[in-house]
């Protein structure tokens, strides 16, 4: 008997191997819930919403494309992401990860919001969400505003992206701060 309890470690070894556990079971649980950007976002039927007049959709989300494609050049990020136009948007603008296609994302953009937005403020709001892309495919443990925001001011001003976090308050009636934009 005595023999046989010597195969197994002391007492204490058996409380680290279950705080190890405990910490690796809720890494694998909680670590993909906080990362998750997943929107609720609805399509916009193309017969339906026309961000400028005389101009279809399909054409504004062709040209947001264009502008994806070359900011990602920019921002050295090789994973495809695809720029969408939809009627609603829980977050306005978001990005995440397509599961059905490995290393890529896709971008969606609330339709209505895009209108107020300048050339400078629109490639703003595109390079902010490439920056959680980047984020995402370099440390994607480390997933802020912050740290998103930096990754965009290599392609973009900070005033761009000041501005465009003011419209972005005054469209969904909540008040932020900009705390969160990296010091100059």
């Amino acid at each position: 008997m005595f023999k046989l309890l010597q195969k197994f470690p002391p007492r204490t070894s058996y409380a680290t191997l279950f705080r190890f556990a405990v910490l690796v079971g809720l890494s694998v649980v909680l670590i993909p819930t906080l990362m998750s950007r997943r929107v609720h976002a609805k399509r916009a039927p193309v017969d339906k919403v026309s961000t400028t007049p005389n101009r279809p959709m399909f054409e504004r989300e062709r040209e947001l494309q264009i502008l994806a494609d070359g900011l990602r050049q920019v921002l050295d990020i090789p994973h495809p992401v695809t720029v969408s136009l939809v009627e609603v948007n829980s977050l306005v603008v978001s990005v995440e990860r397509l599961k059905e296609q490995d290393g890529a994302f896709s971008l969606s953009i609330e339709a209505g919001f895009i209108d107020a937005l300048t050339d400078a403020e629109l490639a703003a709001v595109v390079a902010h969400e490439l920056g959680h892309v980047w984020i995402f495919t370099h440390h994607p443990f480390l997933q802020t505003e912050e740290l998103a925001n930096e990754i965009a001011m290599r392609a973009v001003s900070r005033e761009s992206l000041e501005s465009v976090y003011t419209k972005l308050w005054e469209r969904t009636g909540k008040k932020g701060t900009l705390a969160y934009l990296p010091q100059k």
